[in-house]
């Protein structure tokens, strides 16, 4: 895939976290302005969810007190901040909304036999733990500007049992999307995100130019203005007249794609779910 730096001053430059997100963190970024999940998320509360550390390891481990019913609607195991951006949030997507998230499987381990997904993890990523109201077991792990959401099969990772983990594809469909899937989780381990400039394909510069124009909206800004912010004064003065297409088109694709998105649009095209806004995802 071809990929380009693009120029980044100003305001652009706080958007530069997003070159490294995965699908699913650009589908959060999509949903936290969506108003209406807005509205559903200011609902939760601080004891909704418990927090503690591992006592054995550095490891957030979160559980839901109460039902997560609003969650769900959105295809949540557990309702988010919003105000938190898309490497920081606690966002564990349902399988159903994402079955293409990776898949670990924990199986009994012998006293000296080695684990080397946990050798390798523990020391590089920092990791949250989450098991939902039905007992079910994910993961969140952040690293080198990355976010991987696994999720857990086979034995408790907070069991007293010693276990090995291995990744797994539990059935053939979308096979190719679910290997792309843990091959991109691999960005975790790396360590060259903060001395590389962001490098964007044409798809990533589309879903930040979406996030942008989402953002001129809601500060109530005409579409010439968003123009001025994407490509510079110089820029819209020079095209912005012509009526035969150009930029009055690409801002209109733009507002109108991110809106969709917005809207329910993240579940199907970023997430691979067939799921819409408001069914159960859970």
């Amino acid at each position: 895939m071809k990929t380009y730096t693009l120029k980044s001053d100003g305001v652009l430059k706080r958007y530069d976290y997003l070159w490294r997100l995965s699908p699913d963190r650009w589908a959060w970024e999509y949903l936290r302005r969506n108003p209406e999940f807005r509205s559903d998320a200011a609902m939760r509360g601080a004891e909704d969810i418990s927090e503690m550390m591992a006592p054995c390891a550095p490891i957030r481990l979160l559980r839901s007190r109460i039902d997560q019913t609003l969650a769900h609607r959105w295809g949540l195991m557990i309702m988010p901040d919003p105000e938190c951006n898309g490497f920081e949030a606690d966002v564990f997507w349902s399988r159903a909304a994402h079955p293409n998230q990776v898949e670990v499987h924990c199986s009994p381990r012998a006293e000296m036999e080695a684990c080397s997904i946990w050798e390798r993890t523990v020391p590089h990523c920092a990791i949250t733990h989450l098991t939902d109201r039905q007992g079910r077991e994910y993961f969140l792990l952040r690293g080198n500007g990355c976010v991987a959401q696994a999720r857990c099969t086979g034995l408790s990772l907070l069991g007293l049992e010693k276990v090995r983990m291995k990744l797994t594809i539990s059935d053939v469909d979308g096979i190719e999307r679910r290997m792309k899937a843990q091959r991109e989780a691999f960005e975790i381990y790396g360590n060259d995100f903060d001395r590389q400039a962001p490098l964007w394909s044409k798809r990533t510069q589309i879903l930040r130019d979406g996030l942008i124009v989402l953002d001129c909206l809601e500060l109530g800004m005409r579409r010439r203005e968003m123009a001025n912010v994407l490509y510079g004064q110089d820029a819209v003065n020079a095209d912005w007249a012509d009526d035969r297409g150009g930029m009055k088109d690409a801002v209109r694709y733009l507002v109108n794609r991110a809106q969709g998105l917005r809207d329910g649009g993240y579940l199907t095209e970023l997430l691979g779910g067939r799921l819409g806004p408001y069914q159960e995802a859970a």
